[in-house]
C-alpha cells in the first residue's frame, strides 16, 4: 500500500512551480530523492513540459534524471483548483491540471517503462475521476494501490 503521507489531497498552489516545491519536499523529507531533486525537476519542466489533456481530468507528471534519487516512488497532489502547467510537446498550450504525479525514478530504463505504465493507467478516465472524487487520501492510496506498476519495495 502506497504511505499516505505521499498523497496530498485538496491542497490549493498559486502556480506549478509551488505545487513541484511542496511535492519535492515530501519526497525528500521521507529520503526518497537528494536535495538536488526539485531544482532539476523545475528546470526540466521549463524545457520539457509535462501537461496532459487528458480527460476527464487533466494531470502533469513532472521527472527529472534518476541521478537526482535515491529510491523510486512519487508524490500525487490532487489540487483544490486547477494548476496551470504547460502541455507537453508545446511552448504555448497550457493544461489546468487537477492532479500532479511527481516522479522519482531511480534507474533510466525502469524510468521510460514506468512513465508507459502511468499513462496507461491514467488513459482510462474512470480511475482519474476516482482519484478526483475521493474523499481523502486514504482513498486514493487504495485506489492507486489496485495497480501493481504502481507498487514499489
Amino acid at each position: 500500500m502506497i504511505d499516505s503521507q505521499l498523497i496530498v489531497w485538496k491542497k490549493n498552489f498559486p502556480d506549478c512551480e509551488a505545487a513541484i516545491r511542496y511535492g519535492g519536499s515530501i519526497l525528500y523529507r521521507l529520503g526518497y530523492v537528494k536535495d538536488t531533486y526539485t531544482d532539476s525537476v523545475l528546470a526540466r519542466e521549463k524545457l520539457f513540459p509535462t501537461g496532459l489533456p487528458t480527460q476527464p481530468v487533466p494531470i502533469a507528471i513532472p521527472h527529472t534524471g534518476s541521478e537526482h534519487v535515491n529510491k523510486s516512488m512519487f508524490c500525487m497532489i490532487v489540487f483544490d483548483q486547477p494548476v496551470m502547467f504547460r502541455q507537453m510537446g508545446s511552448e504555448e498550450e497550457r493544461i489546468p491540471a487537477e492532479i500532479m504525479m511527481l516522479l522519482a525514478i531511480d534507474g533510466s530504463e525502469r524510468h521510460l517503462e514506468f512513465l508507459s505504465d502511468i499513462l496507461g493507467i491514467f488513459s482510462d478516465g474512470s480511475v482519474l475521476t476516482r482519484i478526483r472524487t475521493a474523499g481523502s487520501a486514504e482513498e486514493i492510496c487504495s485506489i492507486l494501490g489496485e495497480f501493481e506498476q504502481l507498487q514499489f519495495d
